[in-house]
């Protein structure tokens, strides 16, 4: 199949590289980056002294998580079900269940999480287990400082998760 010449299309290119029009072309952009450079030259730097002024999270950020009670009855919402560890892909989230004691009741449900825990080392904060939970026993809040030094202590067992959230950020002092 061989093509004739009134089926080739010529495509316009723009000039070739190099020469005067080239040198001219690389001039123009980069004064124009010099411009940009140069328009915020003289602008007041924007510093904000972190541990004092914090600057407010988007409203759909996913942070901390917590653990929720039935605000009544002070029953937990989580009946250990289990759900939240199957929806995380991060395989982070552990649940035990355990049977509930009529005369000491621990959730609403038959059952309770006698253990449950994150590991935030491992977590990604993808919010899954927060849709998966058909009880809203489990929300992420907008808590975001958890640093700390030691792996183990990022593994936030179900007392933490239930507790409600310390600031952790030490501020500094006078003269420091």
């Amino acid at each position: 199949m061989s093509i004739s010449p009134e089926e080739i299309k010529v495509v316009p290119r723009g000039p070739e590289p190099g020469g005067a029009g080239g040198a001219y072309r690389a001039f123009g952009e980069t004064l124009r980056g010099l411009r940009t450079t140069m328009g915020r030259l003289f602008d007041e730097p924007v510093t904000i002294q972190y541990p004092e002024e914090k600057t407010p999270v988007y409203p759909r950020f996913r942070g901390r998580h917590k653990l929720h009670r039935f605000e009544d009855s002070h029953l937990e919402k989580c009946v250990g079900c289990s759900l939240c560890a199957a929806a995380c892909p991060a395989e982070c989230i552990r649940v035990v269940a355990a049977e509930n004691d009529p005369e000491n009741r621990v959730s609403a449900g038959e059952r309770f999480a006698a253990v449950y825990e994150i590991n935030l080392a491992r977590c990604i904060f993808c919010g899954y287990c927060e849709m998966a939970c058909p009880f809203d026993a489990i929300t992420m809040g907008h808590d975001f400082e958890m640093a700390d030094y030691n792996r183990s202590d990022l593994i936030f067992t179900k007392e933490m998760l239930l507790a409600e959230a310390i600031d952790r950020t030490p501020l500094r002092g006078e003269g420091e």
